[in-house]
């Protein structure tokens, strides 16, 4: 085979594999609607929840944090709510895994903050798992509820006599909000109970049907 024909079959080569990944990662994903349809319980975010996001970004939060759960079960579980969480919060004691990132939580992101690295632990399950007061007391001292945090503490949020300030409770409502699109706590909840619910049917003598008789009756 002569040179100029090897060379002409390589360029052929790379032109074929360039318009395969143009077409799987530029075609594919914006023809794809589950790509830019919101999840049911997704909602747009408040004027109060976009200050904090720009926040989040300004002080390079997602350098070091990240907002996805993969689908791995190592995630799901470690991110999700452990039996003591659903004790306290639900009454009951289940763990409830969380499950993997849905792309209709993003439709509202842009950017999206998915990040690359985990520093610190990922935030995309984070809304509701802790309230108000401890989110403002780990910015003002990360050490105070996470010790051994690598966390800087966030000092100019707060003003001289340590209360926060509007972009402190700005950013805590950002934080506040991620994760809600799903409503991934209150399902994983329900189905707990119900499953519950059905163990003990089954293992309660009581519930359990008396066997039929049996053909001809008693002798």
């Amino acid at each position: 085979m002569k040179l100029e024909a090897k060379a002409f079959l390589l360029v052929l080569a790379v032109a074929a594999f360039m318009f395969l990944g143009t077409y799987f990662t530029m075609v594919v994903p914006l023809t794809d609607r589950s790509l830019s349809t919101p999840t049911k319980d997704a909602k747009p975010y408040t004027e109060l929840e976009l200050k904090g996001k720009r926040i989040y970004e300004r002080e390079g939060c997602m350098y070091c944090h990240t907002q996805q759960v993969r689908n791995l079960l190592e995630e799901t579980q470690r991110y999700g709510m452990g039996e003591e969480e659903t004790f306290k919060r639900f009454g009951i004691r289940a763990l409830i895994q969380a499950p993997p990132s849905q792309p209709g939580e993003y439709v509202y992101d842009q950017p999206h903050l998915l990040g690359t690295r985990r520093v610190g632990p990922d935030l995309a399950r984070v809304g509701g798992k802790y309230d108000n007061t401890w989110h403002l007391n780990h910015l003002r001292d990360p050490r105070s509820t996470s010790p051994g945090s690598l966390m800087p503490a966030y000092s100019w949020l707060f003003d001289r006599a340590g209360q926060p300030t509007d972009e402190a409770f700005a950013l805590v409502a950002y934080l506040q909000k991620l994760g809600t699109n799903y409503k991934w706590r209150e399902e994983g909840v329900e189905q707990a109970r119900a499953l519950q619910a059905k163990r003990a049917g089954a293992a309660d003598p009581a519930q359990q049907q008396a066997p039929p008789p049996t053909q001809g009756g008693a002798q």
